[in-house]
């Protein structure tokens, strides 16, 4: 897990440099792994569906084992994930960046404690998997408040006398990215955040204009899921490295 947070270290350092193929290599990659994770919730849930309700010899079990689908879906989502995440670590801030690290012990420490008290709850095939998914709920809420801390007490650029377009204006021109097609949405991203700041500094102060005020608040609360959308997306990275989905079905 320590190698997932030095390679996107690493992609926020090169990000610049970095062409379309091989940014889309590095978003596949990441989704693969997530993958990992999603999958073996799926299958052993599948799994344990078929076995408790369905005759091994029936039709329907040997339709509801097939896996392609189901590998196909949780990848599609897996590659959304990944690229928020991807473009929400562009945005992170130093403290952030270090409790990221600080997280990993986190999910760790999470996911041992979980597999022992689940231990005599949980057969033994399902009780690994099981509490790496509960670790990893557990973990993205953990991560989402620790991250909204940090942007509550770090210091942040005054936006308090711009209107709203002009904060936008002012977030896309802050990123340069090697690949166009992924420059635009990390831009969208930079401005996601910019107008969160001025939604939050706005709203302080007070906006007299409705229109105004009805932005900011939109922003605001728009914040606080895109915030745990990328905390999940880490989470489920980082389950992503401990999930073992092939092994469903050989124990």
């Amino acid at each position: 897990m320590i190698i997932l947070w030095c390679g996107l270290l690493a992609w926020r350092a090169l990000a610049q440099l970095l062409d379309c193929w091989a940014a889309g290599a590095i978003v596949c990659a990441l989704a693969a792994l997530m993958a990992l994770s999603a999958t073996e919730v799926a299958f052993y849930r599948r799994h344990a569906f078929v076995n408790h309700y369905l005759a091994p010899a029936g039709r329907l079990a040997r339709l509801l084992s097939h896996r392609t689908v189901m590998v196909l879906w949780q990848g599609a989502k897996s590659l959304l994930l990944a690229m928020l995440l991807l473009i929400g670590v562009l945005c992170l801030s130093r403290a952030e960046w270090l409790a990221l690290l600080a997280d990993v012990l986190v999910m760790a420490g999470l996911a041992g404690a979980l597999s022992g008290l689940l231990r005599p709850e949980l057969r033994a095939i399902y009780r690994a998997p099981m509490a790496r998914h509960a670790a990893l709920r557990a973990n993205a809420a953990l991560l989402w408040l620790a991250l909204l801390v940090i942007q509550l007490l770090s210091a942040h650029e005054d936006y308090s006398d711009l209107r709203w377009e002009e904060v936008a204006v002012y977030g896309a021109s802050q990123l340069v990215l090697g690949c166009d097609a992924l420059a635009l949405l990390a831009r969208i991203g930079m401005v996601g955040d910019a107008l969160a700041l001025w939604a939050g500094q706005n709203l302080l102060a007070g906006l007299a204009q409705p229109a105004q005020a009805l932005m900011a608040w939109l922003v605001f609360l728009a914040s606080f899921g895109v915030s745990f959308l990328l905390a999940w997306a880490w989470s489920r990275a980082l389950a992503g490295v401990l999930s073992r989905p092939w092994r469903v079905g050989r124990e």
